[in-house]
């Protein structure tokens, strides 16, 4: 019986070693992927961004967010960092994003604000249709509550990219643009990922206000998942036209929108 048992345990181990293997070979076709995909869309001109290992790592990280999405980010923090503030993202999840951005201004002094419930999405309003039901839910308040995430795994991401704690500051609650909202002064990147039509409306206007000609905003789910993304962003422009420039990427890049601040 000993015998017997001993063999299975080591026909197991076998087997994790398998599994394991296969495991780092996949993760390294995958990086391999992602560095071919930088210096294609580099080599076209899309992106300036210099060659960065580390990089290439976190963006084969992203949850929810996909590499040609995560290169635009990086570019317009890259281009960003010519004006002054401090970096943020309005809706952080798991920090798989946050670590990204984290990894571009490592070499800075910038700081990186943090904004979540983590409590998952707020209740929809009006404004928010149901256009890509991505959990099968069937209507727009059943997710209310979902795509919720504590705060330990975006810790634990930010720590392993050995980013200082004293740099970042986490915000919890559902996000309102009041005069007592925690923010930096000057704001030279955002990131919003909010879902919704009100508390992404609530994080331009909070933005626009920190913001120096030379920033740059990207909102996530434009045209994608609820309306109210659109809506949103669509409103904030048209009260400011003159005060924005407006770009959509390819749409074999993902679904979001990117905005400059010219004045």
């Amino acid at each position: 019986m000993i015998a017997f048992a001993k063999r299975i345990i080591q026909s197991l181990l076998r087997r994790r070693g398998l599994v394991i293997h296969s495991l780092r070979y996949l993760e390294g076709r995958q990086r391999e992927q992602i560095v071919q995909i930088e210096g294609a869309l580099r080599a076209l001109g899309f992106f300036t961004l210099p060659h960065s290992p580390t990089r290439c790592d976190l963006l084969g990280r992203l949850l929810g967010t996909t590499v040609s999405e995560g290169l635009y980010l990086c570019q317009h923090l890259s281009e960003a960092l010519s004006v002054p503030g401090d970096v943020c993202e309005f809706g952080v999840a798991q920090g798989a994003t946050s670590a990204l951005l984290a990894n571009e201004i490592q070499p800075t002094a910038r700081r990186l604000w943090l904004y979540d419930s983590f409590e998952g999405l707020p209740p929809p309003t009006e404004e928010d249709a149901l256009i890509d039901d991505i959990y099968g839910l069937g209507r727009m308040d059943a997710y209310a509550g979902t795509m919720r995430s504590s705060e330990r795994p975006l810790r634990g991401r930010l720590a392993a990219i050995g980013f200082p704690g004293d740099r970042y500051v986490i915000v919890r609650g559902v996000f309102e643009n009041k005069t007592d909202t925690p923010g930096p002064p000057r704001i030279c990147f955002a990131y919003v990922d909010f879902d919704l039509y009100k508390p992404i409306l609530d994080a331009l206007v909070f933005i626009e206000e920190r913001m120096p000609p030379g920033g740059r905003v990207v909102v996530d789910d434009y045209k994608f998942f609820s309306a109210g993304a659109q809506r949103a962003v669509d409103e904030f422009r048209a009260r400011r036209a003159n005060d924005w420039e407006f770009s959509v990427p390819y749409d074999f890049c993902g679904h979001f929108c990117c905005l400059r601040k010219t004045a």
